[in-house]
């Protein structure tokens, strides 16, 4: 099972508990400006180094959920999220466990191409579509024009986290 999913520290664990709780806060901030003033407001959660979906717990040795079960699990909930892993078979887990929602688009390739051409367009600043971006590289293959388009679009919030190890 390790080699299908993954060992994580407890780093990873930490990690994956604030991001669970970034979301949730996220998502009742922009609950409360649609409800309050923008009703056609949109919501998106995107993962460009999405995984398996779980991960084995290197503290515990049990199965845990990853960021992308974090992220469907938040309440309330994103509108969609878009999960992006160049590991095929990572990618392919991930499809899975999703493969009954219409909201869920899984791709298997490049995150610096996929973001930039065709999710990044979706968070469209006038008709008050917003995105959560977790950039999580298992790598330094992150490429900086990702980051500069984010900024640009005025609609993505973007969520880094570099590995120093």
């Amino acid at each position: 099972m390790e080699q299908e999913y993954g060992e994580i520290g407890i780093w990873s664990e930490v990690k994956l508990d604030i991001i669970k709780e970034y979301a949730a806060a996220y998502t009742r901030i922009m609950r409360a400006q649609q409800r309050d003033r923008i009703p056609s407001l949109y919501w998106i959660y995107v993962d460009a180094y999405a995984g398996p979906g779980y991960h084995l717990s290197k503290t515990s040795g049990e199965l845990i959920e990853g960021s992308p079960l974090v992220a469907l699990n938040t309440t309330p909930p994103f509108d969609e999220y878009h999960f992006i892993d160049a590991d095929s078979s990572r990618a392919d887990h991930l499809r899975d466990l999703v493969r009954n929602r219409s909201d869920v688009s899984v791709y298997s390739d490049d995150c610096n191409k996929v973001l930039i051409e065709k999710v990044f367009p979706r968070a469209d600043y006038k008709k008050y579509r917003r995105a959560l971006c977790l950039l999580d590289p298992y790598n330094i293959d992150l490429k900086w024009e990702v980051i500069e388009a984010a900024g640009k679009s005025r609609s993505i919030e973007i969520f880094v986290n570099l590995m120093i190890m």
